[in-house]
């Protein structure tokens, strides 16, 4: 496309100051003819790009333009460059940010080339949780299609409790939180987040639709990403065990936890957990190696179920 090879034109041009038609030609694979009218959409554009005469000769931008394309900080260029396991693979998308990337490196100052490549190879980020399951590719690469194309979609849908659903939706975006892919989608006139794990189906419709002018993703995310936190924090449920010293780490791993007190043999530590079934199945996986101090009712339930699973396996 005549705007990616402008941009790779730019980009050469950048990286050094003074640059032949023939080598242009070369490095972006077409005719010096093409090259020229380049040149010349470049500078219909604005950009101060000037051609020099004779054998020395070639095609350069100003130097005030090439500075201010290249002026960044070193901690700039490692922010850039840290390696990741990018969310946008998931979309189908990391081909494009690594020929980015490539690009911007090559219109980098040496020295900053030099601390792109060692960012990328001291930082790598993974967003996913360990034993998380592999995101729904084909589906992610439907779904960011109908997003970025303002087109309406049908989804089968299941929530959480593995009821079947069927409706046509207007996706506004996508967000991965932690490797998880929620879609953003406006539902009868309510805004909605699917998570996309639980779409089962989407097709993508021949209709369009208005996106709202004032919807602001980021924004939506925060506001609906507090108000979740909230309704979780209304619904915790804060435990205290004993244990003994070898066990804190396996308490303290996952979920939320403050060591109250500690002495040569035992710790005391409070865990807060999202919900009282998630603390009751944890309790009882922890029987083992920690005893439930408080709340009481807690332990009494545990000692009902327990009483439960014996009489079902044990009793008969």
């Amino acid at each position: 496309m005549k705007a990616d090879r402008l941009i790779a034109l730019l980009l050469l041009l950048q990286a050094r100051r003074l640059c032949s038609a023939r080598v242009l030609a070369e490095r972006l694979e077409v005719s010096e003819r093409t090259i020229y009218r380049d040149v010349d959409a470049l500078s219909a554009a604005g950009v101060p790009v000037y051609a020099e005469r004779g054998a020395a000769g070639g095609i350069a931008l100003s130097e005030g333009y090439r500075r201010a394309l290249t002026f960044f900080g070193e901690d700039e260029v490692r922010a850039l460059f840290a390696s990741s396991a990018s969310p946008l693979a998931d979309l189908g998308l990391e081909r494009g940010l690594t020929r980015a990337l490539e690009k911007l490196r090559g219109g980098l100052a040496d020295v900053h080339q030099r601390a792109a490549d060692k960012s990328r190879s001291r930082i790598h980020l993974d967003q996913r949780r360990w034993n998380q399951a592999q995101p729904p590719l084909e589906l992610l690469t439907t779904l960011r299609r109908a997003v970025w194309d303002d087109r309406c979609l049908r989804i089968r849908y299941e929530d959480r409790n593995r009821k079947s659903s069927t409706r046509c939706v207007e996706p506004l975006g996508l967000v991965s939180k932690a490797g998880v892919w929620y879609l953003i989608a406006r539902s009868q006139s309510e805004l909605r987040s699917f998570r996309v794990d639980r779409v089962r189906a989407a097709q993508e419709l021949a209709e369009h639709f208005q996106r709202p002018e004032d919807f602001d993703l980021e924004r939506y995310w925060a506001e609906s990403s507090a108000r979740f936190a909230e309704a979780s924090r209304s619904a915790d449920c804060i435990v205290t065990f004993c244990m003994p010293n070898d066990a804190i780490e396996r308490v303290t791993y996952y979920w939320p936890a403050e060591v109250l007190s500690q002495d040569a043999s035992e710790t005391r530590v409070r865990v807060t957990f999202p919900g009282i079934e998630v603390a009751l199945f944890q309790a009882l996986a922890w029987a083992d190696l920690a005893t439930l101090v408080e709340p009481a009712s807690l332990r009494d339930e545990i000692v009902a179920r327990a009483r439960q699973a014996l009489t079902r396996y044990v009793l008969r």
